[in-house]
């Protein structure tokens, strides 16, 4: 049998949202109907059918990314058939077509198991792969700010510092909002390698999406942090915090995600999750003070092929 991949155009991308929809977990399903992923996947070229001998059984994004330490290469199947060895059968073939004779950089490949797949582990291995920690799932129980958490909010309060609910008469107050969010997430995340590009177009339609919303926190009228959340199926994902270098350690962060939490449970009284990367401490010591727990560690797949070696999977 015989795989082949089609890209992803705009006459083909609402089967392929549909095929997604459908295939993965509700959490998931929930995430992508709340989110533009229209834009998103029609401004890149990752985003394929996958179909062996002319039937689609799965999507397959496909992400390539070159920088000073080589090329990464980051991939990620949703089948149609919800089978862990059906799964891994099928990465394994696909990755066949990967072969070459050699690489000219350091050439690194990442296995994403679509959500609430594994990959077996003892096939993984033997095709060369190794797990990786990636991040981790963070929830905190339903409810108002509890005593101990949000440690910092009272100082943030005492030095001026004015957490919001992003609304309409806001917006009319500061009409340039959403560049203003765009860019203290840009200057937040700039050192991030892989950190995700957000336009300010994507964030206004993010604010009129059902269930979605911003917190915003200034000091006088310059804004220095902000955060977004978004309701899924049974849960309350926040997106995304940032916070200006210069107001670290002032108390705005733990006061925007307290103001968070207070409006999260005036609306829905649902567990909130956030993701934190493994390798960033920071983030999770801030997740605990805030009241949420770990509760599952994501994982992906990795081998490298060093350069001028050969690709054979």
């Amino acid at each position: 049998m015989t795989l082949t991949l089609i890209a992803v155009t705009k006459d083909t991308v609402a089967a392929y949202l549909d095929f997604r929809l459908s295939v993965v977990d509700a959490s998931t399903a929930s995430y992508l109907s709340g989110t533009d992923q229209v834009s998103m996947i029609l401004a890149s070229t990752s985003h394929h059918f996958l179909l062996e001998d002319d039937v689609v059984v799965a999507t397959a994004a496909i992400k390539r990314k070159t920088d000073d330490d080589g090329m990464s290469v980051y991939v990620l199947i949703d089948p149609k058939k919800r089978d862990e060895k059906h799964l891994t059968d099928l990465i394994a073939r696909l990755l066949k077509t990967e072969n070459q004779p050699s690489v000219d950089r350091d050439t690194r490949y990442h296995l994403y198991p679509s959500s609430g797949l594994s990959f077996i582990e003892t096939d993984m291995h033997a095709m060369g792969f190794s797990k990786n920690l990636e991040n981790i799932k963070y929830v905190r129980d339903p409810g108002p700010p509890r005593a101990g958490e949000f440690p910092h909010a009272a100082k943030g309060e005492q030095l001026g510092y004015r957490p919001m609910v992003l609304d309409d008469d806001l917006i009319a107050e500061y009409p340039d909002i959403f560049s203003r969010i765009s860019n203290v997430y840009d200057r937040a995340f700039a050192r991030r390698p892989n950190a995700q590009k957000i336009t300010v177009e994507e964030r206004e339609k993010n604010y009129h999406q059902l269930d979605s919303g911003y917190v915003i926190c200034m000091l006088g009228d310059d804004l220095v942090a902000s955060t977004h959340f978004l309701k899924l199926d049974q849960e309350v994902l926040a997106t995304e915090l940032e916070c200006l270098r210069k107001h670290w350690g002032t108390g705005a962060a733990d006061l925007v995600c307290k103001h968070q939490v207070k409006e999260v449970t005036r609306r829905w009284n649902l567990p909130i999750i956030a993701y934190a990367d493994k390798t960033n401490a920071a983030s999770r010591r801030a997740l605990e003070r805030f009241g949420l727990y770990p509760v599952q560690e994501h994982f992906s797949w990795q081998r490298t092929f060093t350069a001028g070696s050969r690709v054979d999977f």
